[in-house]
């Protein structure tokens, strides 16, 4: 009977293989929150335009001064929230980057685990093919030796 290949590395190939699955995850949730920052800064684009239009219909009414004032605030606060949002997106295009680079590297040393366990995987099945024709050959042998004596 033919032994089974068995891979020594076999427990850290499988953590290899976890760890570039968890870099996996934490880029899909990087770009998750890429994606969400990029529609935060076309929110606060939008509401800026939207309060100018509005700006422009309220004071075309008579209207107090304090009213008048609310304008400027508030686009002076989108525009800050928009600067900050666009230094998250800035942070995490930065940690993305990073995040690739670590995968590029959980990659290839999956990828070396992967090339020695289908090295070692060939040598044991071409040492199996020899040991089975060997075991073909000496049975064959016994039975022309046995055919001879007939």
């Amino acid at each position: 009977m033919a032994k089974k290949f068995k891979f020594k590395l076999e427990g850290l190939l499988k953590l290899r293989e976890f760890k570039e699955k968890k870099i996996k995850l934490e880029l899909g949730e990087i770009l998750k929150d890429i994606e969400q920052t990029k529609s935060n800064i076309a929110k606060a684009q939008q509401d800026i335009e939207d309060s100018y239009a509005a700006q422009e219909e309220f004071l075309a009414q008579p209207t107090s001064g304090q009213m008048a004032q609310f304008f400027p605030q508030f686009i002076t606060a989108k525009r800050e929230d928009q600067k900050a949002q666009e230094n998250i997106l800035m942070a995490l295009q930065r940690s993305y980057d990073e995040k690739v680079q670590e995968l590029a590297g959980a990659k290839g040393e999956v990828k070396v685990l992967d090339n020695l366990k289908e090295k070692h995987s060939t040598e044991h099945k071409k040492e199996m093919d020899k040991k089975l024709q060997e075991s073909i050959d000496e049975l064959t042998m016994a039975k022309k030796f046995k055919e001879s004596k007939l």
